[in-house]
């Protein structure tokens, strides 16, 4: 008998198998959440590829009628930002050790990663830094490894909000983590980048052309009227219930507020993973422990801080009549409710519903 017969090749796995996306607002805590994920030793990350690989043919916010349309499009560009291995996407630190990798790979890529990083510092070795990949030293046969399955992987992005849907249809058997911060904290958070010149605003005007925006009312002269505080509010609160509308209560999204993983992060972790299919890791405790009890200087972009310090300074940062205003604009969309004073009964990690 045939032995390709008796043992026919396995049927190739579905789109997006073994992929997680963790979306979310520029300021969100999607770097830290997405670097959690990270320290697992099962994952490999990708850091913002759709910053470094864009796809011109894809609408910044695609509606739900039009997803048909740009589905092949989106799973082939998906297929394409896995491969983007620049030193943003593949080499944010800290870099974790991996059982998927070859052996002594932890410290070369290390030490590749660290001179890309000099080179990148280096005026003349700026281009080189950014062209030069960082290598993800992946054994060739992991089964023959005692590993069961790939890695999973996990794919950050601030910037695909408005296609979190065809996301889902392009690649249906992934996965979604969307984080939702309070708004005065990221707005709060958004704002001082901008005085410090270390972010750059988003087109606020993407949301004029949202449904969600079409349903208040919002115009581009109303919009252009408003204070800044109030304009991110309302980017905010419609962008943010797009994404909440249109996940719907799909059993492949998780919604986490920012403030809960902050406040209680092994047990938001805990269920995260098990909703991933991770298992638990020393190596998750360990850094989990690291990056929310830090107490030296506070980065902008640092993932190792004070997390409940951090998530309640805009408190003390926003004068409360601005704090009042954002409220008002974002307590108009079932999401921004989420967030009403006192903000201590919704749950911590739930499926997203429909609002």
């Amino acid at each position: 008998m045939d032995g390709s017969a008796a043992f026919p090749a396995p049927a190739p796995a579905p789109p997006g198998a073994g992929l997680l996306f963790i979306l979310g607002a520029p300021r969100s805590g999607t770097t830290w959440l997405a670097k959690i994920f990270d320290s697992h030793p099962g994952v490999l990350y990708r850091n913002e590829p759709d910053t470094v690989l864009r796809e011109p043919r894809l609408p910044l916010l695609c509606p739900p009628e039009e997803i048909d349309r740009y589905r092949d499009i989106a799973r082939a560009y998906v297929e394409r930002l896995l491969d983007v291995r620049t030193l943003k996407t593949a080499g944010s630190m800290p870099v974790f050790a991996k059982h998927y990798e070859l052996p002594l790979a932890h410290p070369l890529r290390l030490f590749w990663i660290y001179a890309l990083q000099v080179a990148h510092e280096v005026r003349r070795g700026r281009a080189i830094a950014q062209r030069l990949p960082v290598p993800d030293l992946v054994r060739p046969n992991l089964r023959r490894s005692g590993l069961r399955q790939p890695p999973m992987v996990v794919v950050k992005s601030v910037n695909a909000r408005g296609l979190a849907r065809l996301l889902l249809e392009a690649m249906p058997a992934s996965r979604i983590v969307f984080i939702l911060r309070h708004p005065c904290g990221q707005i709060a958070s958004v704002m001082r980048g901008l005085k410090s010149g270390q972010f750059s605003p988003p087109d606020r005007a993407e949301i004029l052309a949202t449904e969600q925006a079409r349903r208040f009312g919002l115009d581009a002269a109303q919009f252009n009227r408003l204070a800044p505080a109030e304009q991110w509010a309302w980017h905010w609160a419609i962008l943010n219930q797009k994404a909440h509308d249109e996940l719907g209560a799909d059993a492949r999204v998780r919604l986490v507020r920012y403030e809960d993983l902050a406040a209680a992060p092994e047990a938001e972790v805990r269920a995260l993973f098990a909703f991933a299919g991770l298992s638990w890791d020393a190596q998750t405790a360990d850094f989990l422990a690291r990056s929310t009890t830090y107490t030296g200087a506070d980065r902008y972009y640092r993932v190792m801080r004070n997390s409940l310090a951090a998530a309640d300074k805009w408190r003390t940062e926003l004068p409360a009549e601005e704090q009042r205003r954002i409220l008002a604009i974002t307590g108009t969309v079932p999401v921004g409710r989420l967030f009403a004073e006192p903000a201590q009964t919704s749950p911590a990690v739930a499926e997203t519903g429909p609002g």
